[in-house]
């Protein structure tokens, strides 16, 4: 039976508990009254010397010993139909509670099958991405002289995870403009940085919360989105770290719809693999 069933049925048994518990009590209630009338009717007797009213009290007795009789007899009965319902109550909320963990378990399946799903679409229009920007490179020959391969737009506040980025791409054998490494002592940061833009190939833009916020993180994209704009060909590459698309829409609608890598989907080694199918 399904999860909906066992729940009304829980419901009907639950509404009959609580019938059979009211009855219980209203004949509990019954024979108090009616062991009352006896007593008082017996203390009368004993007090009595009239026969008549001896006689009256007798028979309110026998009356009320009746009613006594009567109600433990449903007493008894209104027991043993609630034992009853309550064991069967008891057995369904079991059933009730491996039905429930039976559709959880099948939503669960459902939802990560669909999650694959969604991430094997988004992995293919990764790799058609890719590849357009590979044509874009084979055919730019300016390329071939450039000092860097990988401009690394990032905050500061996401520098442990650019590390092993950076340490990944170097074992890699590929070469990297990083702020950290690249801006010596004394340097002007903004020199440096449009120094480092015009010797790289690609502009990889580790795009996080806090990226969003930053006055330099700001002028590094508008460098790559500028160097993009002169040459006519794709530099921008957009790695998501920990963001939302709504902020990311806030800083850049156009750099929103671009399709870019997510640190959620891609490992460090598929965004390299991805790298090198890129230039290769």
């Amino acid at each position: 039976m399904s999860v909906n069933t066992y729940q009304q049925k829980e419901k009907s048994l639950l509404n009959e508990i609580a019938r059979l518990e009211k009855y219980l009590a209203n004949e509990q209630k019954n024979i108090a009254t009616s062991e009352k009338k006896i007593a008082s009717n017996q203390s009368s007797i004993a007090r009595s010397k009239s026969a008549s009213t001896i006689r009256t009290k007798q028979r309110t007795i026998e009356t009320e010993t009746r009613k006594l009789v009567q109600s433990k007899k449903k007493i008894a009965d209104y027991s043993s139909k609630l034992a009853r319902k309550k064991k069967e109550l008891g057995d369904n909320q079991i059933k009730l509670t491996k039905a429930t963990q039976a559709e959880n378990n099948k939503f669960q399946k459902e939802l990560q099958n669909s999650y694959e799903e969604q991430l094997e679409t988004m992995r293919q229009l990764q790799q058609e991405e890719i590849k357009g920007i590979h044509s874009d490179v084979l055919n730019d020959p300016s390329l071939s002289n450039k000092e860097y391969d990988i401009f690394i737009s990032y905050a500061s506040e996401d520098s442990n995870y650019v590390d092993k980025l950076e340490a990944a791409f170097n074992d890699a054998g590929f070469s990297i403009w990083r702020d950290k490494t690249n801006i010596g002592w004394g340097n002007s940061i903004r020199q440096s940085i449009d120094n480092g833009l015009v010797k790289s190939k690609f502009g990889l833009v580790v795009i996080s919360s806090d990226y969003i916020q930053k006055y330099w993180t700001g002028y590094e994209l508008d460098g790559i989105l500028s160097k993009e704009s002169s040459t006519g060909r794709q530099m921008i590459l957009p790695l998501w770290h920990n963001v939302t698309k709504d902020e990311v829409d806030a800083k850049s609608p156009t750099l929103s719809n671009r399709l870019a890598l997510d640190t959620r989907l891609n490992t460090i080694s598929d965004i390299v693999a991805a790298f090198k199918s890129l230039i290769e």
